[in-house]
């Protein structure tokens, strides 16, 4: 309900950044229709793996089912869907969230 808001907020509120984003909710290739935070995806990526991933597009469907997930999907990594329109101004200045980088 006031996820448009928060993203907002890591656009505009510079201070706060990384305390609203502890706040987000992605679905994910794995998560099914649980929504799952930033912290909960850090705490269950695959060993070795540096970086945090996710995919944007215009739906949940759309972004399941794109080519670009497949190498992703055979190495097992789970990747952020993010399809609202603001998710690409929120994660351009976000860059990072504990320490691991968001890489699309």
């Amino acid at each position: 309900q006031f996820s448009k808001n928060l993203k907002l907020g890591i656009h505009e509120d510079a201070t706060n950044r990384n305390k609203i984003a502890d706040l987000l909710r992605y679905h994910t290739s794995k998560s099914g229709d649980e929504l799952v935070s930033l912290k909960e995806y850090v705490a269950r990526m695959k060993e070795g793996q540096k970086d945090i991933y996710y995919i944007t597009g215009e739906s949940r469907a759309a972004v399941a089912n794109s080519p670009f997930l497949e190498t992703l999907k055979r190495r097992q990594i789970e990747v952020l869907f993010m399809v609202d329109p603001i998710d690409e101004y929120a994660v351009q200045q976000l860059k990072e969230y504990d320490g691991k980088k968001l890489k699309s």
